[in-house]
């Protein structure tokens, strides 16, 4: 049988439980951190909090918002393995959520007016991550030419990202330039990236690589109106060199025709 307790914060009762206990807003951030693996932190309301680090096995679920108090440092960061986020919206950070560890998830979660990437996975020790019905749009850096709704960068390796979408970011919407482990993709869009906020980049809506040269798979994922920024396309191979496969994707309405290099596609609209 669960013991409850309920405590104030400013005289406001709180609805953030961990198994079995409700816990004051003022306490969220250290909660989530001395949590301990298979537990699940449900959060619910908004806070206003410096970054939080995930603990390995932890599940953090909303619905809840998250305004971060420094744009100098990331948000959530996942540098632990099987890390779980669920339903937050995360705004004000740098990167709104960075993935360093194995195995993590993030789904349902929303990152916007982050002053880098919204969502990023970061070094080779972020693998085997999943990425699933999250969106990432309104994020800009100070220079435009960093900030994508989703970043895979620094020697990432594989992942999978599926129903997710990027809008109206300052560089690209989905750009994998570091990735250097297959990257899965499975229904989803980026419209409308490369300028947000007076800041301007590249304005890709898949940028599929750079670095290194790896098969990434893309699947009913589609491009459009990516119209500001100096590249514009809807997808780009960027100088990765692999047999990219493409199959029922659609891209139209962007600024620049596609760049696709040794791509392989299936069933595709591509923008010539």
């Amino acid at each position: 049988m669960s013991l409850t307790k309920t405590q104030k914060c400013i005289g406001v009762i709180v609805a953030v439980a961990v198994i079995g206990f409700s816990v004051a807003k003022a306490d969220i951030r250290d909660t989530i951190q001395n949590a301990k693996s298979g537990t699940t932190v449900q959060c619910s309301g908004s806070y206003s909090v410096a970054s939080i680090t995930v603990p390995s096995g932890v599940t953090v679920k909303g619905p809840a918002t998250f305004n971060f108090t420094s744009s100098s440092s990331d948000g959530f960061k996942l540098p632990n393995s099987n890390s779980k986020l669920q339903s937050v919206t995360v705004k004000g950070a740098k990167h709104g959520i960075m993935i360093d560890g194995s195995g993590c998830s993030v789904s349902s979660c929303t990152a916007t007016g982050n002053h880098d990437s919204g969502i990023e996975t970061h070094n080779s020790g972020a693998k085997s991550y999943s990425i699933s019905g999250c969106t990432s749009y309104g994020n800009a850096d100070s220079s435009g030419g960093n900030a994508d709704g989703f970043a895979v960068k620094n020697g990432t390796g594989s992942g999978s990202f599926s129903s997710c979408t990027a809008y109206n970011n300052s560089d690209d919407g989905f750009d994998f330039y570091g990735a250097n482990g297959k990257q899965t993709l499975s229904g989803c869009q980026a419209y409308s990236n490369g300028s947000y906020n007076g800041k301007t980049g590249n304005g890709d809506g898949f940028k599929m690589g750079g670095s290194y040269n790896i098969a990434h798979s893309y699947s009913s994922c589609t491009a459009h109106n990516n119209t500001a920024g100096s590249t514009k396309r809807g997808f780009d191979t960027n100088h990765n060199t692999a047999k990219i496969t493409l199959t029922s994707c659609h891209s139209y309405s962007n600024g620049s025709a596609d760049k696709l290099g040794n791509c392989v596609l299936s069933n595709c609209t591509m923008q010539n």
